[in-house]
């Protein structure tokens, strides 16, 4: 009898060790703080769980906190969603938002953030790569994306010569 009662009460503690380590570790990464010194600017990717959203918040301060009087891009998260965001260091208070799916939602307080294709001329400039043209950003300007559920922080800088970089958040 004691037997039964074991092996009964075995899955079931299995269950609640899987809960309470999926519970942990979404909470882990729910937010996550990055620096990027090119253009002076914090950015601080929030993930809430058992969320379809999750958001892109700016600041030029290293405290800030998740509010409507911010600067955010509300992303849908999917596997294939992949926002990019550009930057020019000369402007750093203007945001440019490449979404080729129509993802987000921009919230704007501080900075001036606007949505661009990938094929505005002003920032992209149009190679032929192993025979297919692709758009290449031009080199003054600097941009990070953000892909695969938002779990994914990417930059592109010209000046380290390996791109893109996986951005390493503060801690």
């Amino acid at each position: 009898m004691k037997k039964l009662i074991f092996f009964l009460l075995l899955p079931l503690l299995a269950v609640a060790v899987y809960i309470v380590f999926i519970y942990v570790s979404a909470n882990f990464e729910k937010n996550r703080t990055y620096y990027f010194p090119q253009i002076e600017t914090y950015l601080k990717v929030y993930n809430p769980p058992f969320s379809k959203y999750g958001y892109v918040i700016f600041s030029k301060e290293r405290v800030f906190s998740f509010s409507e009087n911010i600067d955010f891009v509300r992303i849908y998260k999917s596997e294939t969603s992949s926002v990019g965001f550009i930057f020019n260091p000369l402007e750093n208070k203007k945001i440019y938002v490449v979404d080729e799916w129509d993802n987000t939602v921009i919230n704007q307080s501080i900075f001036c953030i606007e949505k661009i294709n990938r094929k505005d001329t002003t920032f992209f400039e149009q190679e032929n790569i192993a025979g297919a043209n692709t758009q290449i950003l031009k080199p003054k300007y600097f941009e990070f994306y953000i892909e695969g559920y938002l779990q994914s922080v990417l930059y592109i800088d010209y000046d380290i010569g390996d791109s893109p970089i996986k951005a390493e958040p503060i801690k």
